[in-house]
Parts: structure tokens; sequence; C-alpha cells
């Protein structure tokens, strides 16, 4: 495992580089986090991920140790930052999976960036209509924060601050725009990212797979860890191959 901290950034891109992770080698696999959390939230998915693949793990602007940075306007400065990321580790294209809030950025970067996305993998993914939106960031913050503590989340964007860059996103316009493989993953029983609002993202998507873990709620990352990574890992490989 190995972090890439400012220092080791040239100079003249330090200003804007996002704070990473990196576990492993091989084909390279980013993992983004919701809003709320931080890069650490990620890790169940990372570690299991470090034996076959080189796996990125950034903290976005203003989460976690990429604090320093100015908070985001907007899901297209999210978007951007993580594009310069990966140029800055030439590691393009890569496959994108993006969980909760993040998912919202995984899909703008695959809209805006389509060279630099091999595939894209939207875990738990907010609801399409804005206005069902707003309690994403509030429950899913608690609810992680209750497995990690108050430390692993402290200092990430305020609150009001995601739920507007959330309810700013033209989901529909942005799905639409997005030609890579693309893999919708949610638990049965969650009530934010619900099977129907999933199963009408994986509809939006040109190129698109549904998959509802049974027995998964808003904690699917860590309640439901290894059957979610192998539910990856298998998608991943399928792609590999597909190529």
């Amino acid at each position: 495992m190995t972090a890439l901290t400012v220092r080791a950034i040239p100079a003249a891109r330090r200003a804007s580089a996002l704070y990473c992770v990196t576990y492993g080698r091989g084909v390279p696999v980013l993992l983004i986090h919701g809003f709320g959390a931080c890069g650490e939230s990620m890790q169940p998915l990372a570690l299991q991920f470090a034996a076959r693949y080189q796996t990125i793990v950034p903290d976005l602007r203003g989460h976690g140790q990429s604090q320093r940075l100015p908070l985001a306007d907007s899901i297209d400065r999210l978007s951007a930052d993580l594009h310069e990321l990966l140029d800055l580790l030439d590691v393009e294209p890569a496959f994108v999976l993006g969980h909760a809030g993040g998912a919202v950025v995984a899909a703008q970067l695959a809209a805006d960036y389509p060279a630099s996305v091999r595939g894209l993998a939207l875990i738990s993914p907010p609801q399409l209509s804005t206005s069902r939106r707003k309690p994403i960031v509030s429950h899913l913050r608690h609810g992680l924060a209750a497995l990690f503590g108050r430390n692993g989340y402290a200092g990430a964007h305020d609150e009001h601050a995601c739920q507007r860059l959330l309810q700013q996103v033209d989901c529909h316009t942005q799905l639409r725009a997005i030609g890579a493989p693309a893999l919708v993953v949610t638990g049965s029983d969650d009530p934010v990212s619900t099977p129907h609002n999933a199963r009408e993202i994986a509809q939006m998507l040109r190129y698109s797979e549904l998959a509802v873990l049974a027995g998964g709620g808003p904690r699917l990352l860590h309640t439901h860890g290894m059957a979610l990574a192998d539910l990856l890992s298998s998608w991943l490989a399928r792609l590999e191959c597909a190529v």
C-alpha cells in the first residue's frame, strides 16, 4: 500500500492534486467514496482487489486528507479532479467504481471523459428524483460513522454542501451520455438506494447490468463486503476478457 502525498507530486500540479492511496498492481481500478465519507470507507473493496488490480483510492476534495482543497461547487469539478488524478498516475483508461454519492461522481467522470473510463460500477446510487436525494448524505454519514467512528469522517464536506451538489445534477442527461459498460448494484432492503431506483438507472444506461444483493441495506459496502467484492470481481474479469 502506498500513499500519493502532496510531496510526491510535481510542484506545478500540487495545488489541485487529490490525496490518494494505491494498492497492488495491474489493471487500474478507481474507487470513489460517498459524500460525508473518505477513501478509508472503500478499504473493504480495495483490499480484496489488491491481489489482481492497481486499486486507486482517493479522498475527494474537502474530504479526508484532501481537505486542503477548496470545497467543490459542482459535480463537474469533482469529475475533473479525478480525471487529473488518473492523468497524473498515467493509468487511463480505468475501471471506475463509485459508492453512494461517489456513484454520481463516477457517472459524471464517465460522461465527461469517456476515454478515461473502461467500465463503470454504480454501488448504492442515489435516487434519480432530486426530491428524494436529500436524505442520502445524512443517512449514510451517520450509519458509516457508527461502523468506523467519527474520526474517519471528521472534516468531510459540509452535509448541506453535499446535498446541494446532488440536487444540481441532471442524472437523466448524465446517464444517457455514458457509453461505457456499466453495472448497477444495490441491496434488496435499501430504503435510500432502492432496487426500483437501481433498475431505473440501469435502464437509462446504454450497456448495463443490474445486481440486487439479497438482504443488503444502506451499509451494503460493509455488511455485504465479500459478496459485493465477488460480484464486482466477476464483472471486472468479464470486461477484461471482452476487450
